[in-house]
């Protein structure tokens, strides 16, 4: 059997393979035939209007409808390249918005992963947090990884009062989809700050062996630090 499709037979396979799909992200790397021809018959159905090119190399088919083909979000994006095996969430003013915990619009939807950034996509903002492998161990979904996102960024992206917002992420812990055992063994590579931060939330809880799971900022200053947010002190 030849190694390489023939560029006919690898169109007919590129387009077969592609048209019968919605709803994913398609590579270059998705097919047997040579790069060269592969590349040529995706870009012939992007002009189409049956995929939509996401980055080089890279094209989603989303579902047709009267109105054209559906687009895919850059958050989309993100998570189907980076895989499942990655934790991804919010980050920013994007996460506390998604959490009710404040009121402005994020210009661009900000991510915060565990792998590497993927380069090349427009509309999305992707921040690093390689060293956070306890989100990739425990598995973390995407509203988990915000809850977290959310408690670092307290001090700058919470409009609401020390604790008002307390309050909202109490109520956060109960919501569906969040598994606090999961974000409990995920603090152990998480900033001091955001460990202090989630040992007040289980606190107020009342969950007190919880709070026990969470290891402490060594620092006093940094314990102090890290919960001035609670009474709104600068």
């Amino acid at each position: 059997m030849p190694s390489a499709l023939p560029h006919s037979s690898t169109a007919r396979e590129v387009r077969g393979r592609v048209l019968r799909s919605h709803g994913r992200l398609w590579r270059v790397e998705d097919f047997a035939g040579s790069p060269a021809a592969t590349n040529s018959e995706l870009r012939r159905l992007v002009a189409g209007g049956e995929l939509v090119r996401v980055r080089r190399g890279v094209y989603w088919r989303g579902r047709r409808s009267r109105f054209g083909m559906t687009g895919v979000s850059s958050g989309q994006a993100v998570r189907e390249l980076l895989g499942s095996h990655e934790a991804v969430g919010a980050t920013g003013w994007y996460a506390t918005k998604l959490l009710g915990l404040s009121t402005q619009v994020s210009p661009v939807e900000t991510l915060a992963v565990t792998g590497r950034p993927p380069e090349g996509l427009r509309d999305v903002r992707v921040v690093s947090r390689a060293g956070r492998s306890g989100r990739r161990e425990a598995r973390l979904n995407d509203f988990e990884v915000t809850f977290l996102e959310a408690l670092e960024g307290w001090e700058r992206y919470v409009e609401a009062d020390g604790e008002t917002a307390l309050a909202r992420f109490v109520e956060l812990l109960a919501t569906e989809g969040m598994r606090v055992d999961r974000v409990l063994r995920a603090s152990a590579t998480e900033p001091p700050a955001v460990r202090e931060r989630l040992r007040a939330v289980l606190e107020r809880a009342g969950r007190k062996r919880e709070t026990q799971r969470v290891r402490p900022a060594r620092d006093a200053r940094t314990r102090e630090r890290a919960l001035r947010v609670l009474s709104g002190v600068a």
